[in-house]
Order: structure tokens, then C-alpha cells, then sequence
């Protein structure tokens, strides 16, 4: 997957809006960023998930990773764009989107 295809995922969730900081793409609703394109390095990103949703999605792909440290137990996942599926992006840019939000977790009923 390209950033650009992340991206455009990401900005077909209601309210969101891309910023561009630091040469990386910032995604955001409400004012609350759930995933950045292009952090820590060209060809990945970085999604804020609820600890739950973190531990539902990692096992579904290899492009998925616990960030290492204490931010990552809280549910920072690192994606390795090149190697993700459409599917597991999306399903997981929504789960970081209502997180964002502060709605309750129900990722699988909610996919």
C-alpha cells in the first residue's frame, strides 16, 4: 500500500483532516491525531489504538507492530505500509479513529 492509498482511507472517515507537519501527514478528528503517515520513516505509519483493539489486530499481520516501550503497551502500533493489506489498514484506521473519538471498544462487532 502507497501513503497516499493510507491516507485516502484515513480522510474517507468522517471529520477527519490531514496536516502536514514535519514532512509527515498527520490524521486527525476532533483535533485528536489517531495516525500519522510517514512516522518514523518514509513507507510507514503510526496509529493510536485502544490496548484491546492493539492486541485483536496485531496477530492479523506481520505489518503490524507494537511500538517498542511504554508508549507502545498504551497502544501505539507501527505499520509497515509496503507489507499491509487494504483490509487490516482500513479495519484498523477505524479502530484508531473511534479511539480517537473516545468511543467505546467493540472492534469486532464494529467490522
Amino acid at each position: 500500500m502507497t501513503p497516499e492509498t493510507f491516507i485516502s482511507l484515513a480522510s474517507g472517515l468522517a471529520m477527519v483532516k490531514a496536516h502536514t507537519v514535519m514532512g509527515a501527514v498527520r490524521l486527525a478528528v476532533h483535533g485528536k491525531t489517531f495516525a500519522t503517515v510517514g512516522w518514523p520513516e518514509v513507507g510507514w505509519a503510526v496509529i493510536r489504538l485502544h490496548p484491546s483493539d492493539q492486541a485483536e489486530l496485531l496477530p492479523l499481520s506481520q505489518a503490524l507492530a507494537r511500538e517498542p516501550g511504554r508508549r507502545g503497551k498504551k497502544g501505539v502500533t507501527l505499520v509497515h505500509l509496503l507489507q499491509v493489506s487494504e483490509a487490516v489498514a482500513n479495519r484498523a484506521l477505524i479502530a484508531a479513529w473511534r479511539h480517537a473519538q473516545g468511543a467505546p471498544v467493540a472492534l469486532a462487532k464494529a467490522s
